[in-house]
Protein backbone atom coordinates (compact mmCIF):
# COMPACT_ATOMS: atom_id res chain seq x y z
CA UNK A 1 0.00 0.00 0.00
CA UNK A 2 1.17 3.52 -0.83
CA UNK A 3 1.20 6.57 1.44
CA UNK A 4 1.38 9.98 -0.22
CA UNK A 5 3.04 12.30 2.27
CA UNK A 6 2.66 16.08 1.90
CA UNK A 7 6.14 17.54 2.49
CA UNK A 8 6.02 20.70 0.39
CA UNK A 9 4.91 23.33 2.88
CA UNK A 10 6.94 26.48 3.52
CA UNK A 11 6.56 26.26 7.31
CA UNK A 12 6.02 30.01 7.51
CA UNK A 13 4.93 30.01 11.16
CA UNK A 14 8.11 28.12 12.14
CA UNK A 15 10.63 30.34 10.34
CA UNK A 16 11.73 31.99 13.59
CA UNK A 17 12.89 28.66 15.06
CA UNK A 18 13.85 26.45 12.09
CA UNK A 19 15.21 29.06 9.64
CA UNK A 20 15.10 27.52 6.14
CA UNK A 21 14.81 23.90 7.25
CA UNK A 22 11.98 21.93 5.67
CA UNK A 23 9.66 21.34 8.63
CA UNK A 24 9.17 17.67 7.72
CA UNK A 25 12.85 17.02 8.54
CA UNK A 26 13.25 19.30 11.56
CA UNK A 27 15.48 17.68 14.19
CA UNK A 28 13.69 15.85 17.02
CA UNK A 29 16.30 14.70 19.52
CA UNK A 30 18.70 13.66 16.76
CA UNK A 31 16.15 12.28 14.27
CA UNK A 32 14.23 13.98 11.44
CA UNK A 33 10.56 14.40 12.32
CA UNK A 34 9.65 12.54 9.12
CA UNK A 35 11.51 9.45 10.37
CA UNK A 36 9.07 9.25 13.29
CA UNK A 37 6.09 9.48 10.92
CA UNK A 38 7.51 6.82 8.61
CA UNK A 39 8.00 4.43 11.54
CA UNK A 40 4.29 4.66 12.37
CA UNK A 41 3.35 4.11 8.72
CA UNK A 42 5.52 0.99 8.59
CA UNK A 43 3.83 -0.34 11.73
CA UNK A 44 0.44 0.24 10.10
CA UNK A 45 1.38 -1.92 7.11
CA UNK A 46 2.50 0.70 4.59
CA UNK A 47 5.42 -0.42 2.43
CA UNK A 48 5.87 2.50 0.02
CA UNK A 49 6.01 6.21 0.70
CA UNK A 50 5.69 8.94 -1.93
CA UNK A 51 7.03 12.26 -0.68
CA UNK A 52 5.19 15.18 -2.30
CA UNK A 53 7.84 17.90 -2.18
CA UNK A 54 8.53 21.47 -3.22
CA UNK A 55 10.10 23.84 -0.68
CA UNK A 56 13.62 22.64 0.23
CA UNK A 57 13.10 19.40 -1.65
CA UNK A 58 16.90 19.18 -1.71
CA UNK A 59 16.89 18.50 2.04
CA UNK A 60 14.44 15.63 1.57
CA UNK A 61 16.52 14.26 -1.31
CA UNK A 62 19.69 14.31 0.81
CA UNK A 63 17.98 12.40 3.62
CA UNK A 64 16.15 9.93 1.39
CA UNK A 65 18.68 7.05 1.64
CA UNK A 66 18.88 7.21 5.44
CA UNK A 67 15.11 7.60 5.81
CA UNK A 68 14.60 4.58 3.57
CA UNK A 69 17.15 2.49 5.47
CA UNK A 70 15.76 3.38 8.90
CA UNK A 71 12.08 2.99 8.03
CA UNK A 72 12.30 -0.08 5.80
CA UNK A 73 9.95 1.65 3.37
CA UNK A 74 10.52 2.12 -0.34
CA UNK A 75 10.54 5.91 -0.74
CA UNK A 76 10.10 8.04 -3.85
CA UNK A 77 10.37 11.81 -4.17
CA UNK A 78 7.94 13.66 -6.45
CA UNK A 79 8.88 17.34 -6.77
CA UNK A 80 6.49 20.08 -7.93
CA UNK A 81 8.13 22.67 -10.17
CA UNK A 82 5.80 25.32 -8.73
CA UNK A 83 3.62 25.12 -5.58
CA UNK A 84 0.26 23.53 -6.38
CA UNK A 85 -1.41 23.52 -2.98
CA UNK A 86 -2.12 20.43 -0.93
CA UNK A 87 -4.66 19.12 -3.43
CA UNK A 88 -2.53 19.78 -6.48
CA UNK A 89 0.47 18.15 -4.82
CA UNK A 90 -1.51 14.95 -4.25
CA UNK A 91 -2.92 14.91 -7.80
CA UNK A 92 0.56 15.47 -9.21
CA UNK A 93 2.00 12.61 -7.16
CA UNK A 94 -0.85 10.27 -8.11
CA UNK A 95 -0.12 11.01 -11.79
CA UNK A 96 3.59 10.20 -11.43
CA UNK A 97 3.14 7.25 -9.05
CA UNK A 98 -0.33 5.74 -9.61
CA UNK A 99 -1.72 3.70 -6.69
CA UNK A 100 -2.33 -0.01 -7.18
CA UNK A 101 -5.08 -0.16 -4.59
CA UNK A 102 -6.26 1.70 -1.52
CA UNK A 103 -3.82 4.39 -0.37
CA UNK A 104 -3.20 6.97 2.31
CA UNK A 105 -2.70 10.72 2.08
CA UNK A 106 -1.26 12.51 5.10
CA UNK A 107 0.48 15.64 6.27
CA UNK A 108 4.19 15.35 7.05
CA UNK A 109 4.00 17.79 9.98
CA UNK A 110 1.59 15.82 12.18
CA UNK A 111 2.35 12.87 14.45
CA UNK A 112 -0.24 10.18 15.16
CA UNK A 113 0.02 6.58 16.30
CA UNK A 114 -0.15 3.80 13.70
CA UNK A 115 -3.77 3.15 14.75
CA UNK A 116 -4.81 6.33 12.91
CA UNK A 117 -3.43 5.01 9.64
CA UNK A 118 -5.03 1.60 10.15
CA UNK A 119 -8.43 3.28 10.57
CA UNK A 120 -8.10 4.91 7.16
CA UNK A 121 -6.72 1.82 5.44
CA UNK A 122 -9.30 -0.62 6.76
CA UNK A 123 -12.33 1.40 5.62
CA UNK A 124 -14.32 0.75 2.44
CA UNK A 125 -15.36 4.37 1.83
CA UNK A 126 -13.28 7.44 1.12
CA UNK A 127 -12.24 8.15 4.66
CA UNK A 128 -11.05 11.02 6.82
CA UNK A 129 -9.60 10.41 10.28
CA UNK A 130 -11.08 12.68 12.94
CA UNK A 131 -9.81 13.41 16.44
CA UNK A 132 -11.60 15.01 19.38
CA UNK A 133 -9.79 18.07 20.77
CA UNK A 134 -10.50 20.43 23.66
CA UNK A 135 -10.11 23.55 21.51
CA UNK A 136 -11.09 23.38 17.86
CA UNK A 137 -10.34 27.04 17.07
CA UNK A 138 -7.01 26.30 15.40
CA UNK A 139 -8.38 23.55 13.20
CA UNK A 140 -12.03 24.10 12.45
CA UNK A 141 -14.33 21.16 13.09
CA UNK A 142 -16.34 18.51 11.27
CA UNK A 143 -20.09 18.23 10.79
CA UNK A 144 -21.08 14.59 10.48
CA UNK A 145 -24.20 12.47 10.30
CA UNK A 146 -25.05 9.75 12.81
CA UNK A 147 -23.80 7.25 10.22
CA UNK A 148 -20.38 8.92 10.02
CA UNK A 149 -20.84 10.72 6.71
CA UNK A 150 -18.97 14.03 6.60
CA UNK A 151 -21.48 16.79 5.88
CA UNK A 152 -19.18 19.79 5.97
CA UNK A 153 -16.43 21.73 7.71
CA UNK A 154 -16.88 24.47 10.28
CA UNK A 155 -14.60 27.50 9.91
CA UNK A 156 -11.57 27.97 12.12
CA UNK A 157 -11.94 30.40 15.00
CA UNK A 158 -14.83 28.81 16.90
CA UNK A 159 -13.57 27.77 20.30
CA UNK A 160 -14.53 24.83 22.47
CA UNK A 161 -14.27 21.06 22.07
CA UNK A 162 -14.96 19.40 18.76
CA UNK A 163 -14.10 16.68 16.28
CA UNK A 164 -11.42 17.96 13.89
CA UNK A 165 -9.70 16.74 10.77
CA UNK A 166 -6.50 14.91 11.76
CA UNK A 167 -5.03 15.26 8.26
CA UNK A 168 -5.08 11.55 7.41
CA UNK A 169 -7.15 10.24 4.50
CA UNK A 170 -7.82 6.81 3.06
CA UNK A 171 -8.86 6.63 -0.59
CA UNK A 172 -9.80 3.86 -2.98
CA UNK A 173 -7.61 3.65 -6.08
CA UNK A 174 -10.02 5.55 -8.32
CA UNK A 175 -11.25 8.16 -5.83
CA UNK A 176 -9.40 11.11 -7.40
CA UNK A 177 -8.85 9.58 -10.81
CA UNK A 178 -9.17 11.81 -13.87
CA UNK A 179 -9.00 15.13 -12.04
CA UNK A 180 -6.82 17.78 -13.71
CA UNK A 181 -3.56 18.63 -12.00
CA UNK A 182 -4.18 22.23 -10.95
CA UNK A 183 -3.33 24.40 -7.98
CA UNK A 184 -5.98 23.44 -5.43
CA UNK A 185 -6.49 22.64 -1.77
CA UNK A 186 -7.25 19.24 -0.29
CA UNK A 187 -9.41 20.83 2.42
CA UNK A 188 -11.14 23.51 0.34
CA UNK A 189 -11.50 21.79 -3.05
CA UNK A 190 -11.00 18.01 -3.17
CA UNK A 191 -12.73 17.05 0.08
CA UNK A 192 -15.76 19.33 -0.46
CA UNK A 193 -16.20 17.71 -3.87
CA UNK A 194 -16.37 14.27 -2.23
CA UNK A 195 -18.79 15.64 0.40
CA UNK A 196 -21.14 16.94 -2.30
CA UNK A 197 -21.14 13.45 -3.80
CA UNK A 198 -21.88 11.89 -0.36
CA UNK A 199 -18.66 9.89 -0.62
CA UNK A 200 -16.64 11.03 2.41
CA UNK A 201 -16.87 9.44 5.85
CA UNK A 202 -15.06 9.87 9.16
CA UNK A 203 -13.58 7.48 11.67
CA UNK A 204 -12.63 8.77 15.10
CA UNK A 205 -9.11 8.23 16.42
CA UNK A 206 -8.36 8.51 20.13
CA UNK A 207 -4.55 8.25 20.28
CA UNK A 208 -1.73 10.79 20.41
CA UNK A 209 -2.20 13.74 18.06
CA UNK A 210 0.04 16.76 17.68
CA UNK A 211 1.18 18.83 14.71
CA UNK A 212 4.41 20.82 14.75
CA UNK A 213 3.14 23.78 12.74
CA UNK A 214 3.89 26.46 15.35
CA UNK A 215 6.89 27.09 17.64
CA UNK A 216 4.80 26.25 20.71
CA UNK A 217 3.53 22.97 19.27
CA UNK A 218 7.03 22.00 18.10
CA UNK A 219 8.39 22.62 21.61
CA UNK A 220 5.49 20.64 23.08
CA UNK A 221 6.21 17.72 20.79
CA UNK A 222 9.90 17.68 21.71
CA UNK A 223 8.99 17.76 25.39
CA UNK A 224 6.43 14.96 25.03
CA UNK A 225 8.98 12.72 23.33
CA UNK A 226 11.95 13.47 25.55
CA UNK A 227 13.09 10.12 26.88
CA UNK A 228 10.48 8.29 24.82
CA UNK A 229 11.33 5.09 22.98
CA UNK A 230 9.79 6.42 19.77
Amino acid sequence: MNAYILCGGFGTRLRSVIDDTQKAVVDIHGRPFLALVLAQLREAGIRRGVLCAHYRADQLAALLPSLEAESGLSLQLVIEETPQGTGGAVLNALFHVPPEGRYLVLNADTFLDSDAYRLALDAEHEMLVGVQVEDRSRYGSLRCSAQGEVLGFEEKGKSGPGLVNAGVYGFSAGALEGLPIINCSMEQDLLPSLIRQHRLYVRQYTGFFLDIGTPDSLDAFKSDLRGSAI
